[in-house]
């Protein structure tokens, strides 16, 4: 139970704000999008948008960002973001972690969209 529990600790210190802040970068650079519309499609502060927007991310959280960067799965998840699609910030999020940990997710997001 505690490696469960380590690995969520890591997913909410690192790697959900790692995708946030690869979701709030792609918006601002496709689509020129504000950090207040960022904010909404995030459902996050705008000075949580700000602070990723500014490089104030942790060493860590850049790594993380850096490199999903480059990984095409994530264009469509994007769009869909931008378009307001419902839920496509979770899948994206839940994509990424589990595209850079080892750990199968027992509570995904995704899985329970797709078992409906």
């Amino acid at each position: 139970m505690e490696m469960i529990r380590a690995d969520y600790e890591k997913a909410d210190k690192e790697v959900i704000p790692a995708a946030r802040l690869f979701i709030a970068t792609a918006l601002k650079k496709r689509y020129n999008m504000t950090e207040q519309e960022i904010a909404e499609r995030l459902g996050v502060a705008q000075a949580a948008v700000s602070k990723y927007l500014n490089g104030k991310s942790s060493k860590k959280i850049s790594e993380i960002k850096e490199r999903i960067m480059n990984d095409e799965r994530f264009n469509y998840y994007i769009e869909k973001i931008h378009e307001r699609k419902e839920n496509y910030v979770e899948l994206c999020i839940c994509t990424i972690c589990r595209s850079i940990t080892v750990a199968e997710c027992k509570f995904s997001y995704a899985d329970k969209l797709a078992k409906g």
